[in-house]
């Protein structure tokens, strides 16, 4: 039985492919989870919208090896076309800090974000990040499972 070399490489390839379709999926179901975290939470802990701007500049974007790949909907809440943009502005900006494999960053976009956390002492990203770092390592254990198949 022989295998050519271009079997090899599709081979290779098709892997290769599956493993980076299966990561971006992972990726994305966090940052969607992250964003309901921080967008979707009772009036007693978050802010209230009088603009909608704060709540549609919370998403996500993912890039690997420094390209993006998946950008959120940053869904408009209001007015907040405004909010919207921003939001989508920055997370394309930040990410462009990581060249190197995948990243997943999850913004809110506006400038007073970290204001209304610690002025206000409502809770706009924090809990999202804490939910992001006790659910990533259980992914990526998920990750390893799938891709080992």
């Amino acid at each position: 039985m022989t295998t050519s070399y271009s079997e090899i490489q599709a081979t290779i390839r098709a892997k290769k492919e599956r493993a980076e379709m299966l990561t971006i999926r992972a990726l994305a179901y966090l940052g969607e989870q992250c964003v309901i975290e921080a967008r979707n939470r009772s009036q007693e802990e978050s802010w209230i919208d009088q603009t909608g701007n704060l709540r549609s500049s919370i998403g996500y974007v993912i890039s690997h090896n420094g390209r993006i790949v998946q950008i959120s909907d940053f869904q408009q809440v209001k007015n907040g076309s405004k909010g919207k943009q921003t939001g989508m502005d920055l997370a394309k900006e930040l990410v462009q800090q990581y060249t190197n494999d995948y990243v997943l960053v999850v913004v809110a976009g506006m400038n007073y974000a970290e204001y209304v956390e610690a002025m206000d002492n409502k809770v706009v990203l924090a809990s999202a990040e804490l939910f992001a770092k006790k659910e990533l390592p259980i992914m990526m254990e998920k990750l390893k499972t799938q891709l080992a198949k």
